[in-house]
């Protein structure tokens, strides 16, 4: 007698659960071993029959035959309702009882890269005490948690690697309409656009569905203001990330959908004590890592990081399991024709400063998913408020009045963008948040930041990098320079000694003092202001890599680079400005024996060390000026050994003509020669030439550093095109002084390209830089392994700020207005509200003719002096001069076409115009 039944219920690949869009098998038993045998699997989907669907014949075994049925792909959800059935010759038939499978939800799709999200994430949200970083098709690629970059005890497992992870590898959402999960990574099924919410660091990615109408619009932002949760000790619990799914069925009838979200953990590196398990009872997903130990301290993960993933309450959420440290969240939901259904998911942090902490669950995460799920937790108002946050940073950011309004928006981009990498808590701010090797503080970056901060209108930023570098010089002993890079709450991580991130300290102070006035501040930290002098001539307190040459009268150290010892220049003109500022602020105290020591000091290096040429019969001589090129050189006596120092002569170089752009540095910012000193035109001429043999664009300088032999070399045809922003940047803002000094209009047109060659090549949400402007590698990002914090935005918003030309002294309250107003620009202006006031400048001057008309507008809240110098190029005589209130005519300087004037400003609001030409 026939018999047949189900040997092998249902299953999907590898003998796993059966996955929606997936082929699946069953194995079917037939016994007798019979000639002429038929089997086939009668099965249906839900209420679809979909008939009896052919198996094939495997092997014969003990009496019974095996057969293998592959099923089609199914919607997810499904119930599959089969049995077997199996006939012999024309009329003897057998069936199987009943079974039933269900089909689980797909993952995604990997087929594309071994890494579920590839290998960039450009989209950043944050509130400044926590970061995440958001893909294009809007998947969250990580999360940096307790602090916006690195802490002591967070370690990414692969923090040299552009894939590296903090906490999470992956958080997709996805769609099922029908058919199977439709992940939004996968580009088959959805297209994409991202752009942040108007002047916000809250991002939105819209999703369209290929397959039909379907809308879907992911919001991402960190949570801030007076709404978030406090913990079980009452403590607000900064640590809410919300990531918002707005679906539209933009069809005519009700649809049926699955939602789910993938989440791939990797919490703290993955190293430790992890696990990745749902809480029932809280209907939540909790990924955590509760730490280790390690004899070497900075290996150790001493701390407890725990994360709660949750679903809103306006429906049921099931989870399950897909690896060891991957789930799935899923919630059917139905979308009537033209509605939106929202579906927030809440991601909160939790961090305890030990490892093995059992109690974080109840302290931190329970109390956040309390609020969430409570019904004052308002996710409309909260994201609303959270907008306003951001607005109300913007508020102070100057208003840029060019004919092209991108640079306005970019100046904003860029200072919402920096914002994010510097920490609210600590006052240090993130490198750069692309890996975890840049998501560290270096004081050089951090400077920087803080300072092009300031000069937008957010002085608190750069007083808490002082406060910052103040608080953790502490942990030096017995060394006094500042270590290379540390950790976002304050622990040196590198120590490499490189003198210009402690000589950058005073001078960024002195500047922080004119912009604020703030001398009580200056007090504070005058300990530091102390011991940054006494590092700047030489005293590291015992680290051999940094000392003073007293042969050639310059600190050798590490360079920017922080890889190469020697005395190079950049390093040393740092010094000089940083003891000069020191001298300054220690008058301002009532400190002038110190003044005149810190000055002496300075003078004999830039004097003796820097600003002389090495007589030609002594080798060793001192002297950074190069005779025969007629240039500087960019160091003396460096270390042919890498990421090493030595003073062995048959391990050093004694001169390096390698073309350096930090030497611009010595015209801008440090002015310490004028831009238009023929040693650093012939440096910048130099570097042009050797740049044209890197590239095949002009306007964008390719690296930072170049071999003079590269002068006049052709470009190596399939040579792969670099991208320096940093360097880029600083030649315009070389351009531009250039400019204002000789009074040559080229140099601003030239600044002015470019600056608009970067800004082409910024990507859509202005974080990143691609490698070209058009074609096969547009899509391509830069890679900058030092981070984007400093070399592109920093450097993007003084370069935008230079161009403009407004300053303002409050010490001395000295309002300077130098614009830049190139030839194809009919106008040039400002609105920026400083200390004093808010103040409107702008130049005009239509294309074509040379009358020029300068309107200032005035609202002071205290009188000031306001300098004005205005280049125009081309112009031979004043001409026509009119001004209302009337004023007498200014000087003018016939070589450089410059125009100077000053007027008292008063109290209150007014108003002057000038007209010339």
């Amino acid at each position: 007698m026939l018999a047949t039944w189900i040997e092998t219920a249902a299953k999907g690949r590898g003998g796993g659960p059966i996955r929606a869009g997936m082929w699946s098998a069953a194995v079917i038993g037939t016994h007798p071993v019979q000639e002429d045998q038929r089997v086939w699997l009668e099965i249906q989907a839900d209420d679809l029959d979909l008939g009896r669907i052919p198996a094939y014949w495997i092997e014969n075994k003990v009496g019974n035959s095996f057969w293998h049925v592959p099923i089609p792909p199914q919607a997810v959800g499904v119930r599959l309702h089969y049995r077997s059935v199996a006939q012999h010759g024309g009329s003897d038939i057998a069936f199987g009882p009943y079974q039933d499978s269900i089909v689980r939800p797909n993952l995604p799709d990997r087929t594309e890269s071994p890494d579920l999200l590839g290998r960039t994430a450009e989209g950043l949200v944050g509130n400044r005490m926590m970061t995440v970083r958001v893909d294009g098709r809007g998947s969250t690629y990580d999360v940096y948690f307790p602090t916006v970059g690195l802490h002591s005890h967070v370690r990414p497992k692969e923090g040299d690697l552009p894939q590296s992870r903090s906490h999470f590898r992956a958080i997709v959402g996805g769609l099922a309409i029908g058919r199977r999960l439709d992940w939004f990574t996968e580009r088959a099924s959805w297209e994409s656009y991202q752009k942040y919410s108007g002047d916000t660091n809250l991002l939105t990615t819209e999703m369209a569905w290929r397959h039909g109408p379907i809308r879907v619009v992911i919001s991402d932002f960190v949570a801030m203001g007076q709404g978030l949760p406090r913990n079980a000790g009452h403590e607000v619990s900064p640590g809410q990330y919300v990531k918002r799914f707005r679906v539209t069925n933009e069809g005519n009838g009700l649809r049926q959908a699955m939602i789910a979200v993938y989440v791939q953990a990797e919490v703290n590196g993955g190293v430790g004590d992890t696990s990745l398990s749902w809480h029932d009872q809280g209907r939540a997903l909790l990924a955590i890592n509760r730490g280790h130990m390690h004899s070497n301290k900075k290996l150790a993960r001493d701390a407890t990081v725990a994360f709660s993933l949750a679903l809103d309450p306006r429906g049921d959420v099931d989870c399950e399991p897909t690896g060891p440290n991957e789930a799935i969240l899923y919630r059917w939901i139905e979308l009537p024709a033209g509605k939106p259904v929202t579906v927030d998911l809440l991601v909160s942090g939790a961090f305890t400063g030990w490892w093995g902490d059992m109690g974080t669950f109840e302290h931190w995460l329970r109390p956040s998913l309390a609020w969430f799920r409570s019904p004052e937790a308002d996710l409309d108002a909260l994201e609303q408020e959270t907008a306003q946050c951001w607005a109300r940073y913007v508020e102070p950011i100057p208003d840029l009045h060019f004919p092209k309004a991108w640079y306005a928006m970019h100046l904003r981009r860029s200072a919402l963008a920096a914002a994010i990498h510097a920490d609210a808590e600590t006052g240090a701010v993130a490198s750069g948040l692309d890996r975890g090797l840049s998501a560290y503080c270096w004081p050089r970056d951090a400077l920087w930041v803080g300072s092009a901060l300031e000069r937008l209108g957010h002085p608190g930023i750069n007083k808490g990098v002082f406060r910052f570098l103040n608080q953790v010089r502490m942990a030096h002993q017995p060394f006094l320079y500042w270590f290379q890079k540390y950790s976002m709450d304050g622990v040196p991580e590198w120590e490499t000694p490189a003198i210009d991130q402690t000589a950058m300290i005073p001078w960024c102070l002195e500047r922080y003092l004119r912009h604020t006035g703030d001398l009580d501040f200056v007090s504070s930290v005058w300990p530091m202001v102390e011991q940054a002098a006494l590092v700047c001539q030489g005293n590291s307190g015992g680290h051999p890599g940094l000392y003073m040459d007293d042969g050639l009268h310059l600190i050798s150290s590490a360079g920017m680079g922080d890889q190469i010892f020697g005395a190079f220049l950049y390093s040393n003109a740092a010094v000089v400005v940083g003891l000069r500022s020191a001298a300054d602020l220690a008058v301002r105290m009532g400190r002038e024996e110190l003044a005149r020591s810190w000055d002496a000091a300075a003078d004999r290096i830039w004097y003796e060390g820097i600003d002389r040429a090495p007589a030609s019969s002594q080798p060793g001589s001192p002297g950074l000026v190069d005779t025969e090129t007629g240039r500087f050189f960019s160091g003396r006596r460096l270390s042919t050994l890498r990421d090493l120092w030595t003073r062995h002569p048959d391990y050093l170089l004694d001169r390096s003509d390698k073309l350096d752009v930090g030497i611009l540095a010595l015209a801008v910012p440090f002015d310490l020669l004028p831009a238009s000193d023929p040693r650093l035109r012939r440096t910048f001429q130099a570097i042009e030439q050797a740049n044209l043999s890197a590239t095949t664009e002009r306007d964008i300088l390719s690296r930072f550093t170049y071999e003079p032999t590269l002068i006049n070399r052709p470009p190596t045809p399939g040579e792969p095109q670099e991208v320096s922003s940093l360097a880029t940047l600083w030649a315009v803002r070389y351009l531009f002084q250039l400019g204002r000094e000789t009074g040559q209009g080229q140099h601003w047109l030239r600044a002015v390209q470019m600056l608009d060659a970067i800004l082409v090549r910024l990507s859509p949400l202005g974080l990143t830089l691609k490698w070209a402007s058009r074609g096969q590698d547009s899509a391509r990002v830069v890679a900058n392994p030092g981070g984007t914090a400093w070399r592109l935005q920093a450097m993007l918003i003084n370069a935008m700020l230079d161009l403009a030309g407004l300053d303002y002294d409050a010490v001395d309250r000295l309002l300077t207005y130098r614009p830049i107003l190139p030839s194809t620009w009919p106008q040039t202006g400002i609105t920026q509200t400083f200390a004093c006031g808010k103040v409107t400048c702008r130049l005009e001057r239509p294309i074509g003719t040379k009358v020029h008309r300068l309107t200032v507008d005035a609202e002071l809240e205290v009188p000031v002096k306001l300098l004005v110098q205005v280049t125009c190029p081309g112009l031979s005589e004043i001409g026509r001069w009119e001004a209302a209130p009337a004023a007498e005519e200014p000087s003018f300087d016939r070589p450089t076409s410059r125009l100077s004037w000053s007027v008292r400003l008063p109290f209150g609001a007014s108003e002057r115009v000038y007209t010339w030409g």
